[in-house]
């Protein structure tokens, strides 16, 4: 059983986290198992992490004991990212609540990279969706190139300027909530966003559902830290990939790696990331994703702490007045 908390048993840290975010303090809160194979023990690798706004605090992080994939835990309940991705996110983050036009001019210059650098998998034209999307710049290149695209994001304020200002059809609903066709895209890309979605597994079904006969899946995870690992575990991840964990959940939801790679297909404006591509095959399952993990892909955790720790070390040794 799983240890649930209501707001009479909420721990300090978790009330003063919500405080420092500026919300209510009317979340639960509960202990999950592993997002991917299910397991329920874990191993926690750091407890202090940025909380933004110039501050850390307790918020943990584990490793599954079975896998090795890292996320938040325990966890709200999915209330809270409703509100604090749909009113809070950006502000804590950007400091508004619309994208600037740097910002933009990134997103157009990063699609125009991606969809050369993956020339030799893509059909000439197609229909893209674009989950988790902002303000949709990203495919702004796949329509000048003739595509057909659609994107969905949570964040009301960037989605209305995608549609005011780029002319995109877009949607500001939640990955989990939304509506496709089946078979319908011949490429899905889920670009940094899979790591903030409440429920992966939700998102995967539904973008599998859409995806045509031997459709292609794209996942961007924040991948490498570029720094202390304060400040790389943060309170807007609540999920942190590795290219063994991106093939993991790519096998259980049908799609067979195509490649994983930390190149930058997108650009240099993402440092440290790294990328998954898969193509729809047969629909999986547990089965033969337990059966990969049986077969070595998959990480420790006494392996991940002692390379966080070792990238702390280092880092602090080449900047002993901090990294504040």
């Amino acid at each position: 059983m799983h240890q649930v908390t209501d707001r009479k048993t909420t721990p300090d840290y978790i009330r003063e986290y919500l405080a420092h975010l500026g919300m209510e303090d009317r979340y639960r809160i509960q202990t999950i198992p592993c997002e991917i194979c299910g397991f329920e023990e874990c191993t926690i690798i750091r407890e202090i992490i940025d909380l933004g706004k110039d501050g850390f605090g307790r918020l943990p992080v584990a490793a599954c004991n079975r896998c090795g994939y890292l996320f938040q835990n325990p966890r709200f309940e999915r209330r809270f990212y409703d509100d604090y991705y749909s009113r809070h996110y950006r502000d804590v983050v950007c400091g508004n609540s619309r994208p600037s036009q740097e910002f933009i001019d990134d997103q157009i210059r990063r699609g125009r990279i991606l969809r050369k650098s993956l020339t030799d998998y893509l059909p000439k034209t197609g229909r893209l969706l674009d989950v988790g999307c902002s303000s949709g710049g990203m495919m702004v290149p796949f329509l000048e190139a003739g595509w057909q695209v659609f994107g969905t994001d949570p964040d009301v304020g960037y989605v209305q300027h995608g549609k005011e200002q780029l002319g995109l059809p877009l949607e500001a609903v939640s990955a989990e909530d939304m509506t496709l066709e089946p078979q319908t895209y011949d490429l899905i890309m889920i670009m940094g966003s899979l790591e903030h979605v409440f429920d992966p597994n939700r998102t995967l079904q539904l973008c599998r559902r859409a995806t045509k006969p031997q459709g292609l899946l794209l996942l961007e995870g924040r991948g490498n830290p570029q720094g202390h690992s304060r400040k790389y575990f943060n309170h807007n991840h609540h999920r942190y990939f590795s290219l063994t964990s991106f093939e993991l959940i790519m096998i259980k939801y049908g799609w067979e790696p195509v490649f994983s790679t930390q190149e930058p297909i997108c650009g240099p404006t993402r440092p440290g990331a790294i990328y998954c591509l898969g193509r729809a095959g047969d629909m999986a399952g547990m089965d033969p994703l337990l059966r990969a993990i049986e077969q070595g892909k998959r990480e420790n955790p006494e392996g991940l702490l002692a390379r966080f720790d070792q990238i702390d070390r280092d880092f602090e040794a080449a900047h002993p007045d901090g990294f504040q």
